[in-house]
């Protein structure tokens, strides 16, 4: 019983590191994966034939020969056809929807506004989308559903929603009916996974993807596996405290002066302009209005000083940065690196602007599903855009 229980057990891993090592590869042959597993030909055999009956395999035609002669191998990949996912971001102005070949490559992408719309309705708009979504070159269809969350998740559960109210709505219960699995998570970290499987692509590495937008959150990639830290809390930078004014008994997080959300609506404040937004406020930057360039000078400031104290506590080796302001003002970056340096005589961490600003959330969910449909959620899989 035991040596049959092992015997199971050895196979299944070795059908799991073949699929990884198919997935990770543009092409590859069954004697190449012998070789990088360490399997014999039969085993490899065995394995190629149950993962090309289930449909994860692909051929492309025969390859070179090796320099010894013998018979020309027959190259393969992984079907990226095999189905696709469907991957939201719930955002507090807009729902972004990007679906993806199980590869994680884009198929389409769209941003809906749903400002001041009821959770309700943004429910009911989801669903819509997902029975309108058809991909016919897709085998098995619809595989699986991530949605991005401006809040605390633990266990798939929305713990803390602090940009939307949920009124106690279940999301995995109202998606059920498509009967796939549905993954919750929370933006920052799924900006996290996906700045690991489709920038990095390096299993043993430490990163952050500071996240600034409606607030600011940190995702954490230690060792190459996220850190969700006691009920998913890790990384909620905003909330931390900004050390008051000793004639101040007032105590302010600091999201609510230094995200973007809270010097667009400053700004707008200021010249009294109820409608204003990040474009209205970039708009003015670039005409060189006073308030929004002080605004801005204050904003890079206080990033530079969030980069510094998680350099100091958590010392990673890339920090990705997802902010649209920087993104849409290139020099700001400038400003900002050159900040930061003046604050540390140590080898900062390498500090990028993410090349996913809007989507990073939508890949990191598609990175997510995939891991969980192919039963490789601690495996490596590096994705493509």
């Amino acid at each position: 019983m035991n040596e049959s229980m092992n015997k199971d057990s050895m196979r299944d891993l070795n059908q799991k590191l073949m699929l990884q090592f198919l997935f990770n590869r543009p092409g590859t042959s069954r004697i190449e994966i012998a070789n990088h597993l360490k399997l014999n030909k039969s085993t490899i055999s065995s394995l190629y034939n149950t993962l090309f009956e289930q449909g994860y395999i692909i051929e492309l035609g025969h390859g070179m020969s090796s320099e010894t002669g013998g018979r020309r191998p027959i190259l393969i990949k992984f079907n990226r056809n095999y189905g696709y996912t469907i991957n939201f971001e719930l955002g507090h102005h807009h729902l972004r929807m990007m679906v993806n070949w199980l590869n994680g490559e884009k198929i389409t992408f769209e941003s809906i506004p749903v400002i001041d719309e009821p959770i309700e309705s943004i429910v009911e708009l989801m669903k819509n989308r997902i029975r309108k979504t058809l991909i016919p070159t897709a085998s098995h269809g619809l595989l699986g559903i991530s949605i991005a969350v401006n809040g605390i998740v633990s266990n798939n559960v929305i713990l803390d929603s602090p940009f939307i109210d949920m009124h106690n709505i279940d999301l995995v219960a109202e998606l059920a009916e498509f009967a796939v699995p549905i993954r919750l998570e929370n933006e920052a970290n799924l900006s996290a996974i996906a700045a690991r499987d489709y920038l990095q692509q390096s299993a043993a590495y430490n990163l952050i993807a500071l996240d600034i937008h409606n607030g600011i959150g940190a995702g954490l990639i230690i060792n190459g596996y996220l850190y969700r830290g006691r009920n998913g809390e890790a990384g909620e930078i905003g909330r931390s405290i900004l050390y008051p004014d000793p004639h101040s008994q007032e105590f302010s997080p600091i999201e609510t002066r230094f995200s973007e959300d809270a010097i667009i609506s400053k700004l707008g404040t200021m010249k009294q302009r109820p409608q204003f937004d990040r474009t209205d406020f970039i708009q003015l930057y670039r005409s060189d209005d006073p308030d929004a360039h002080q605004l801005t000078h204050e904003f890079i400031n206080a990033i530079a000083f969030i980069l510094f104290n998680i350099q100091q506590s958590i010392s990673p080796d890339k920090i990705y940065l997802q902010s649209r302001i920087i993104s849409e003002i290139p020099s700001l970056m400038s400003l900002l690196l050159e900040r930061h340096q003046s604050l540390s005589n140590r080898q900062p961490a390498d500090i990028l602007l993410s090349p996913m600003v809007e989507t990073s959330p939508l890949y990191g969910g598609a990175s997510l599903i995939t891991h969980q449909i192919l039963g490789l959620e601690n495996y490596q899989l590096n994705l493509n855009i």
